[in-house]
């Protein structure tokens, strides 16, 4: 049975047990993570916690909706056991019809391939920890090694980076810009995320400064269930001139290497951050998004 939960009435136990076992398993998904990132989640449970999908939701002019939250780049079906492509499908069947307009994105475990609701496909990169910081590194496009060559020779040096306030500011400054169409939201649960992050002794910012001591780039990474996920970085003008972003990631993944992490660059399908991602030797996998368009007309063709 798959039945759905009002936020009030999950067990974080269970759930946060059920998430951590997962064969697929992701610290989006964790219930800290969630109250961070969208208060009063509600889910879909089978039985017993067998098997759990969070429902992400809010509600604007009198609709009930799904969407995916900042930061959050997969959500979906988890479960210690594996996950058919018919288990997909009973979830996918189990989201209350209440929710007029559904965009979320799944996990690249939910192999999507029978469902009637509208479905693609996005780019995530990740990078096996496993091996030594010299095999990693030797695996690194020439072009990537040369832009950390130049950052060094910049004098540019990583250390412990700001407190998730000044983070978000720094972000905010040499960022926003480029953030077009993003909500109001965007800011204060950048600041929420990284503070529990912090809080949950799983996230660590991290800065890179100038031989004069002026922080040029900054990144937030989350490091919990065997992942060290990239999440939000910026960089200043002189540091995208001294290329401060490829010494930060080379400095993560050497800090990392040999301890079976998997180090998840979070996205993209945007060609240029693709092809920063893949300069670092990553490989390429994907995850489903999902869409069901209720809405009335006209708002449904508009949307």
């Amino acid at each position: 049975m798959i039945h759905p939960l009002p936020h009030t009435s999950i067990n974080r136990q269970k759930w946060d047990a059920c998430i951590a076992n997962s064969l697929n398993r992701l610290p989006y998904a964790l219930s800290w993570w969630l109250d961070a990132v969208c208060p009063e989640w509600d889910a879909l449970v089978q039985d017993d916690y067998v098997a759990v999908m969070p429902l992400t939701h809010g509600h604007k002019f009198g609709i009930h909706y799904l969407y995916q939250p900042y930061f959050t780049q997969q959500l979906g079906i988890f479960s210690p056991s594996p996950i058919t492509p018919l288990i997909i499908t009973d979830f996918l069947k189990a989201i209350p019809l209440k929710y007029k307009y559904v965009q979320i994105q799944l996990n690249s475990e939910n192999n999507v391939q029978h469902t009637d609701l509208a479905f693609s496909t996005r780019k995530n990169f990740v990078l096996d920890l496993r091996p030594s910081a010299i095999e990693l590194t030797s695996s690194y496009h020439r072009n990537c090694r040369r832009n950390i060559q130049k950052a060094i020779n910049a004098g540019l040096t990583v250390k412990q980076g700001p407190s998730p306030s000044a983070f978000t500011h720094f972000i905010k400054n040499n960022l926003d810009k480029q953030l077009t169409g993003t909500r109001k939201t965007f800011y204060p649960t950048l600041a929420q995320i990284t503070s529990a992050s912090l809080q949950q002794s799983a996230g660590e910012i991290v800065g890179v400064y100038s031989h004069t001591g002026e922080l040029v780039a900054a990144g937030w990474f989350s490091i919990i269930l065997g992942r060290c996920l990239f999440q939000v970085c910026a960089s200043t003008e002189n540091g995208k001139e001294n290329q401060a972003m490829y010494i930060l990631v080379n400095h993560m993944i050497s800090k990392n290497a040999g301890s079976g992490l998997v180090f998840d660059f979070a996205g993209s399908n945007i060609p240029g951050i693709a092809y920063f991602n893949s300069g670092f030797g990553s490989t390429v996998t994907h995850y489903p998004v999902i869409t069901r368009n209720l809405l009335p007309w006209p708002v449904r063709w508009m949307k």
